[in-house]
């Protein structure tokens, strides 16, 4: 359960409540975080989250910005961390028990994507085969 001081009252939030939260506004498309400044107010986005209507609105945009930007290490402002490489196995291991047998391997099989880029975006690469830069995230 996460406490913060808002105008000298604690407001609470749960970490299921703000991930919830969070993933309803990105299905129903609000990417930016901006958007949960009015969304925070909105009762069906509440009831999907998981948080009572009487018990206040649900995460503003900088309490969901400390969440997202965790990075596994100890932070005052960055409640929720993650550990890279525990997420990796954990994906492995869910995607072994969905099998009766597990397989004996796995084969990733990634392709790039020629979209040519115009400008200096982040992710980039010059491909020397498509003759241009291309958004190449791996």
């Amino acid at each position: 359960m996460l406490f913060l001081s808002v105008s000298g009252f604690l407001v609470k939030h749960s970490v299921a409540q703000m991930v919830a939260q969070r993933v309803h506004g990105l299905a129903l498309g609000y990417e930016d975080l901006h958007d949960h400044e009015q969304l925070r107010d909105d009762p069906l986005l509440q009831v999907l989250a998981g948080k009572p209507q009487q018990d206040g609105p649900l995460a503003g945009k900088s309490t969901l910005n400390r969440m997202e930007l965790g990075d596994g290490s100890r932070d005052r402002y960055k409640k929720i961390t993650y550990w890279r490489d525990s997420m990796d196995e954990l994906l492995v291991d869910v995607f072994v028990e969905a099998h009766a047998t597990p397989p004996e391997q796995i084969i990733l099989d990634i392709d790039t994507t020629d979209v040519a880029l115009h400008g200096n975006q982040e992710g980039r690469f010059y491909h020397g085969y498509y003759d241009h830069y291309c958004y190449l995230p791996l």
